[in-house]
């Protein structure tokens, strides 16, 4: 996974982490980067904020390349790394600020405990924002592109389709409707619904 499509995504961190800083006031606290992969999600929230950064993944090979990546920045941030599944993460209950995720989902062997585990993670009055996509701010010339080279390549790779809106929908609704603490919308890149996937989680501060 992390020699496809990496490189071609690499203009759209910055735009995606901008769009969740003016968002969601992002400047300080703890950020957790669920399937952070080499880790560009993180390091560009730490690029452009005083916030301290945890990288996440199951993978040790996504870990390593994560931890290289972040020397080659000479970031200042205080930064913690994690080589763990979603569904069972070695953090406290009520810890991170703002937990983000792009493109991990689909991976989730099960989506809906890993909701669950994002939303105990979470601190009272924190917000999480997991999925996929490219983001609002994305010029549509690079989402279109983007957009084609991604079917092209999961073509070529015979990849399935990708859990739909209502896929997405409905993890959410076996995740939350239950916690009365959680407030979430499921979102979309486009109003059409077409280009992205993304589960908005906050928590209550009561």
């Amino acid at each position: 996974m992390l020699k496809t499509f990496y490189p071609m995504l690499q203009p759209v961190y910055p735009l995606l982490v901008q769009q969740f800083v003016d968002d969601y006031q992002l400047t300080t606290g703890i950020a957790l980067d669920v399937g952070t992969g080499p880790g560009y999600l993180g390091l560009e929230l730490a690029k452009i904020t005083n916030m301290e950064v945890w990288f996440l993944d199951y993978s040790s090979e996504a870990i390593e390349k994560c931890k290289k990546n972040v020397l080659e920045c000479e970031l200042d941030n205080k930064l913690q790394y994690f080589e763990a599944d979603v569904a069972d993460m070695p953090l406290e209950s009520g810890s991170a600020d703002f937990i983000m995720s792009r493109g991990s989902l689909w991976f989730w062997k099960e989506p809906v405990i890993g909701l669950k585990e994002i939303s105990r993670i979470l601190k009272p009055g924190g917000t999480a924002f997991i999925g996929g996509g490219v983001g609002r701010y994305v010029p549509d010339t690079m989402r279109e592109r983007l957009q084609k080279a991604n079917k092209e390549a999961r073509k070529k790779r015979g990849d399935g389709p990708r859990p739909s809106l209502e896929d997405v929908r409905k993890w959410a609704e076996e995740a939350f409707d239950q916690e009365q603490q959680i407030k979430y919308r499921v979102l979309s890149d486009d109003l059409e619904g077409k280009d992205g996937k993304w589960i908005e989680i906050k928590k209550d501060r009561s």
